[in-house]
């Protein structure tokens, strides 16, 4: 009875509550990585903070392939609401009690000791959190609208970071840089846990269809045993989605600051805009998905991010706040028709639903965690060393090549 009056908003909700708070972060990181650097990483040379500080989101991004590993077992053999349940406490109290944090002026080389603990810990649980809720959607879905309900779990990613970069620069405004700098960057981290607690209460009666297979085969080792193929041909894929995700939406503030001559509030009210127009955007692609296939619309979009990554780049350089604007909006867009229909072409690709959690996460979550967790201080270093302030769309325009070229070869693709 409960199935049959059942809105299909709350199953949504349910779904995406955890990568709001994943993502929400994960802003949180990006927006102030400059002024974390300085507090738990300082430096004579600026350089050398900030690359602190994007390795302390490294180190809990590349937990995220063991998360995966782990709440993907779970997933397909005890059930996804049990993974879903657990994988969101666990994230919560890191986040929490980042704010918390004495800074290295304070204890020394303790603090980011455990500041890197905690995003290592984060990691681990979002490592299972992301690729859960992908399957969860996907399978609760309606025919015809698989892309639609797994990009929901990006448009979740991308409200937490709208919420997390538009409240750091509320506060940045209100309070000014010398209060952030002393205490105000603790309070996003405090609020996150006021997100954690609607997430518990969304997923209480979450309603789980998805019975475990009674036999002993453990998920993983069947997928490197009967299908390497399809593994490695959707990792490529979603390794080169998020190395563009993840400049785009983390390092992509900092390169407008230092290489377009743009202030950190204009950096940011650039960022945040970019982050809603994703939201509007991702769900538009994955329905266009829907409608004419998930890897042709992957494979359009991979071509025309290989060919237009430079000339938007060397746009947002040269021409001013507006011009920054229209590149940003024009990447994010890229992006949406890229990475919109990954979440269900994952999940699609095996027949086998007792193996789907384990292969969707270590998948997602190695392309995430490994690949998109060092992209921030991959293109930091590139472009501090190379002195080529369009380095980055170089990777970008490579990874994309990649992809392109690999989505033209998966067989007997499952739409």
């Amino acid at each position: 009875m409960d199935r049959l009056i059942r809105p299909k908003h709350k199953i949504i909700a349910a779904g995406i509550i955890g990568n709001v708070i994943e993502y929400y972060d994960f802003a949180l990181i990006g927006f102030l990585a400059v002024m974390m650097g300085q507090l738990f990483f300082p430096s004579g040379d600026p350089f050398l903070s900030l690359l602190g500080s994007f390795g302390a989101f490294a180190a809990g991004m590349v937990m995220r392939p063991v998360g995966a590993l782990v709440f993907g077992h779970i997933g397909d053999r005890i059930g996804r609401r049990f993974a879903l349940m657990s994988s969101l406490a666990l994230m919560a109290l890191p986040t929490f009690l980042i704010g918390f944090l004495p800074t290295y002026a304070q204890i020394g080389i303790a603090a980011p000791i455990m500041l890197v603990a905690l995003r290592m810990i984060q990691g681990l649980s979002v490592g299972g959190e992301y690729a859960s809720s992908i399957v969860y959607l996907v399978e609760q879905s309606s025919h015809g609208r698989q892309n639609l309900y797994g990009s929901f779990v990006s448009v979740g990613a991308k409200i937490g970071m709208a919420l997390g970069s538009g409240f750091c620069g509320f506060l940045l405004w209100q309070l000014g840089e010398e209060a952030m700098m002393e205490w105000g960057w603790r309070i996003p981290f405090w609020v996150s846990i006021l997100i954690a607690a609607a997430g518990l209460y969304l997923r209480r009666n979450l309603t789980d269809d998805y019975e475990p297979p009674h036999d002993k085969a453990v998920p993983i080792v069947a997928i490197v045993r009967h299908h390497r193929r399809e593994f490695w041909q959707f990792l490529s894929v979603a390794s080169a989605i998020w190395v563009f995700y993840y400049t785009v939406f983390v390092y992509l503030p900092i390169w407008l600051e230092k290489s377009a001559g743009l202030s950190k509030a204009q950096a940011g009210e650039i960022n945040t805009l970019s982050i809603v127009i994703g939201v509007v955007s991702i769900p538009l692609m994955a329905m266009v998905a829907d409608r004419f296939g998930s890897l042709r619309v992957m494979r359009h979009a991979a071509l025309g991010l290989a060919l237009g990554v430079y000339p938007l780049f060397y746009a947002m350089s040269v021409g001013g706040y507006w011009g920054a604007m229209a590149g940003a909006a024009a990447l994010v867009v890229l992006l949406c028709a890229f990475q919109a229909p990954i979440f269900a072409a994952t999940v699609k690709a095996l027949p086998h639903h007792g193996y789907r959690a384990s292969f969707t996460a270590v998948i997602l979550g190695s392309a995430a965690g490994i690949v998109g967790g060092i992209t921030p201080a991959v293109m930091t270093s590139i472009s501090k060393f190379s002195t080529d302030p369009y380095a980055p769309s170089y990777l970008i325009a490579i990874a994309s090549a990649l992809g392109w070229w690999v989505l033209g070869r998966i067989v007997k693709p499952r739409e």
